[in-house]
């Protein structure tokens, strides 16, 4: 299958084989490199993969930038095949932009730690530390993965991130069953695979902007032209968004709503050079967007919370964070601060004839928090 364990495959045959193999053990480890710096989408630099014995899996290299990886990124999109990752947002992401895939039967080990109270969002090396007690090399953590050819130390590092997850990630489901917590970790790795699947839109990519639901229709209309076009620069070149035009000046020119190249100059934030080289598509690009009705200008900004409100969300996310260190689980899992906002919100509103579609209020979450949320908030008006 390959020439050497430190020699990554290169010949798509031979990723197909690996490909072959992992789906034959029902399950594999997975674990991508890639360089995100200076590039809107991350390039991915390398694959690797470990499957069979638990104990001492038969790992690979693969180089994306010789074989196919296809084969291996339609497995994960199978529900009949497990796909173990750490922290693996990132790695779903890429594939899921590159490949058009949804990860489906995936296990995260940084998620089944968090509901085990092994840290919250513990690391890899340090996971493998506490579980496996082995040491890893950190050496080449900050290595160029695009550079070729790697060195045996760099794929050596590299295989190590799929060597021992299958044991941890035996350790972790042992005693997730043993605590009734397995379907709990299944499902959050699900909702993680799911939020890496959605992509947004260049039509979307407003939103990222913050303070956006309070600017007028047209101004709104500007926003959303602006950031647009920002979106489709920044793909076209494989750029972030910010070098082309940060959030804060489309934002200001949003807000100023510009026509006349002379009014450019009163954007202190809008880089000279951006300016002069821009300038006139910046102004072509707000008239678009002024002219056209602004998609999304109904949706309305959350009211804010009083002091008394706050006060109160602040006690909620006391409770929860209580219930959460009681349970050993780490408190993101269950709810964050805009989620108590949102629970006081609605319960300060007065019509509670139906709940908010918070994931605190349903399952396990509400039998562990929620349900004590709600009675604080009840007990909270007695009280007042």
């Amino acid at each position: 299958m390959m020439s050497s364990e430190y020699s990554p495959i290169t010949d798509s045959v031979a990723a197909l084989a690996v490909a072959r193999a992992a789906q034959g053990a029902g399950s594999f480890a997975l674990d991508l490199e890639f360089v995100s710096e200076d590039r809107y989408i991350p390039e991915l630099a390398l694959v690797q993969v470990g499957w069979g014995e638990i104990e001492d899996p038969e790992v690979a290299a693969i180089d994306p930038l010789e074989a196919e990886i296809r084969p291996l990124a339609e497995l994960v999109a199978s529900a009949q095949v497990a796909t173990i990752v750490h922290s693996g947002q990132g790695d779903l992401m890429l594939l899921a932009r590159e490949f058009g895939i949804r990860g489906q039967a995936i296990f995260d080990t940084q998620i089944a730690a968090g509901f085990l109270g092994i840290g919250d969002q513990i690391g890899y090396a340090k996971l493998v530390e506490e579980l496996l007690e082995v040491e890893l090399d950190k050496a080449m953590q900050f290595t160029r993965w695009l550079r070729r050819p790697l060195s045996k130390e760099q794929v050596s590092y590299a295989l190590d991130d799929v060597r021992y997850l299958p044991r941890i990630a035996q350790l972790l489901r042992q005693q997730l069953l043993e605590k009734g917590r397995l379907t709990w970790v299944m499902d959050e790795s699900d909702r993680l695979a799911e939020s890496a699947a959605q992509l947004s839109t260049p039509e979307d990519a407003y939103r990222k902007v913050g303070a956006w639901r309070r600017l007028a229709p047209r101004q709104l209309g500007a926003l959303q032209a602006l950031a647009e076009w920002r979106e489709r620069q920044a793909l076209a070149r494989n750029k972030p968004p910010s070098w082309l035009l940060k959030n804060g000046v489309l934002l200001s020119l949003a807000k100023r709503l510009p026509t006349q190249p002379g009014d450019l100059e009163g954007i202190d934030a809008l880089h000279p050079a951006t300016r002069k080289r821009r300038g006139q598509k910046i102004l072509e690009v707000i008239a678009k967007g002024v002219a056209r009705p602004a998609s999304g200008s109904s949706e309305s900004a959350p009211t804010r919370l009083t002091n008394a409100g706050k006060k109160l969300s602040g006690e909620v996310s006391n409770l929860i964070q209580q219930r959460c260190r009681d349970n050993d689980l780490a408190p993101r899992f269950m709810a964050n601060r805009g989620d108590c906002d949102t629970l006081v919100r609605w319960w300060l509103d007065g019509d509670r004839s139906r709940e908010p579609g918070l994931a605190l209020l349903s399952g396990w979450r509400r039998e562990l928090a929620g349900g004590a949320a709600l009675e604080h908030l009840a007990g909270s008006k007695q009280r007042g």
